[in-house]
């Protein structure tokens, strides 16, 4: 939706006014279980019920947010020799006795949050862009004097104009005299201040046009002030 499309480009020039703007991502491990191997030996000193496995889930993350998990990794440790395996190094009798393990442990709901969030943000943003174009056809569908259409240009240029007046079949707008390449320019004060619009010209547009301009991507939304 567009209006959606405007938040993530509001989004956009943050990050790229944010020059000092470090992100934190990496990725991080927790314990998954913790299991006494009974009746297994030690491969270094062969003690028998000696030995404790340790499984963990490795996931991604950014500025420290849990994002997905993508990895299950297990060592092995002998309570007697200290020696330490990891899953690589371990016999065909260890591999069999993790997968064991692994078939009874789920993966931590808590390391899907920042998926999650992720997702929530996206239907957030087409909710609200479907809510804005219902207000928008409702705006274009009955249109008053001081309401602001903000425009994309033929040329790809964005700028704004304001219903002068309103009669029976037809709009008279003013058009603003500044234009700027990115949509997000069109808040700035020498944009939105009174003068900026030409006073002397008013383009006049079919009400039956409206709708088609807002279908065609021409207006991108609407602005009415509360009355």
């Amino acid at each position: 939706m567009k209006a959606a499309g405007f938040f993530y480009d509001q989004l956009f020039l943050y990050f790229q006014r944010s020059k000092k703007l470090m992100i934190i991502y990496g990725h991080r491990a927790t314990k998954t279980s913790h299991q006494n191997l009974f009746g297994i030996k030690c491969p270094h000193c062969e003690s028998r019920d000696t030995l404790e496995m340790y499984t963990f889930s490795r996931y991604a993350h950014i500025f420290w947010i849990p994002l997905f998990p993508y990895k299950k990794e297990a060592v092995t440790q002998c309570n007697h020799c200290k020696q330490v395996l990891t899953k690589k190094e371990f016999s065909s009798e260890l591999l069999s006795k993790y997968d064991e393990v692994k078939a009874n442990i789920k993966t931590p709901y808590w390391q899907f949050a920042g998926t999650a969030l992720i997702a929530l943000l996206i239907i957030s943003g087409v909710y609200s862009g479907i809510q804005d174009d219902k207000k928008d056809n409702a705006f274009l569908t009955a249109p008053k004097a001081g309401d602001i259409y903000e425009i994309k240009t033929d040329k790809g240029q964005y700028t704004l104009y304001k219903v002068a007046e309103v009669k029976a079949d037809s709009v008279f707008v003013l058009i603003n005299q500044y234009e700027t390449n990115k949509r997000t320019g069109l808040t700035k004060k020498e944009m939105t201040a009174s003068d900026s619009y030409i006073q002397d010209e008013y383009l006049p547009i079919a009400k039956s046009e409206l709708l088609k301009m807002k279908a065609s991507g021409e207006i991108q939304s609407v602005k009415r002030s509360a009355d």
